[in-house]
């Protein structure tokens, strides 16, 4: 392992996949996203912390379930000068406040996207997560986490209805992802707009314009939902690894407000 010092790790663990990086200018660098079912999982984390920069700080958001976590935790770094922090999601950090009555309910993953959305575009918003759960949250400017919903992403809502009912068996390949018949396109076209539909009424419930870059996606299926929701003119920007960057902001302790 390199011994230099003073690195920091930022680690996302989400519902499929995890998310590695390293902070270097304020910013996650290298990131590495690992698929929890992969079977070279624990080599690839390993390789990682053979070749990165022995970290001082390792900072974890982690929604994965605790057998999931509990493997990423035999594989960090246990060397006495690591300091590893398993974040909690707080009442008020980095601008951004939890008007949760109980505010640790309120995902990790969550509160950091809204963290570096606010850090970097400021102003009031919508921060949807489309991952394994398709997640919406609106944030006011100044930094109030005003209202929240919590779905299926599309790719879920696709494997739900392969697994829960009999359309695969009439038809072979309406699950295949590769075009397939008149049902596939049904199926793409139920779950894509039903997504979509979601994220266009919560912006308007919040007064949103979709002509500007206030409505901000992240996760696995962000891409193909914000050009989803551009075949009706609706604008929504991606933004990448957003969990991270939220990482990359918390890190910086003089910048956040925290309890």
């Amino acid at each position: 392992m390199n011994t230099r010092t003073g690195e920091t790790w930022l680690l996302d663990l989400g519902n499929s996949r995890a998310k590695l990086a390293r902070l270097a200018q304020g910013d996650p660098v290298d990131v590495t996203a690992l698929d929890w079912t992969q079977p070279d999982f624990v080599a690839q984390v390993r390789q990682l912390a053979g070749h990165w920069p022995q970290p001082s700080r390792i900072l974890v958001a982690s929604v994965a379930r605790a057998d999931l976590v509990d493997r990423v935790r035999d594989l960090l770094p246990a060397a006495a000068g690591t300091k590893i922090e398993w974040l909690r999601t707080p009442r008020q950090a980095c601008g951004v406040g939890n008007r949760y009555a109980k505010p640790e309910r309120l995902g990790i993953d969550r509160f950091l996207s809204m963290v570096a959305v606010h850090a970097r575009r400021g102003g009031a918003g919508l921060v949807i997560g489309c991952g394994t759960a398709m997640t919406l949250d609106a944030v006011s400017a100044n930094g109030e986490h005003s209202a929240g919903l919590i779905a299926l992403s599309p790719g879920r809502m696709l494997e739900a209805l392969r697994v829960e009912t009999a359309i695969a068996a009439g038809n072979p390949d309406a699950f295949s992802g590769d075009g397939g018949d008149d049902t596939a396109a049904a199926l793409q076209a139920g779950c894509w707009s039903a997504a979509g539909a979601l994220v266009e009424w919560f912006a308007e419930r919040h007064r949103v314009a979709p002509a500007e870059a206030h409505v901000w996606l992240h996760g696995g299926w962000s891409a193909q939902l914000a050009e989803w929701l551009a075949r009706d003119g609706f604008h929504a920007g991606v933004f990448e690894h957003a969990v991270l960057h939220g990482l990359a902001v918390w890190s910086a302790a003089s910048l956040c407000d925290r309890p």
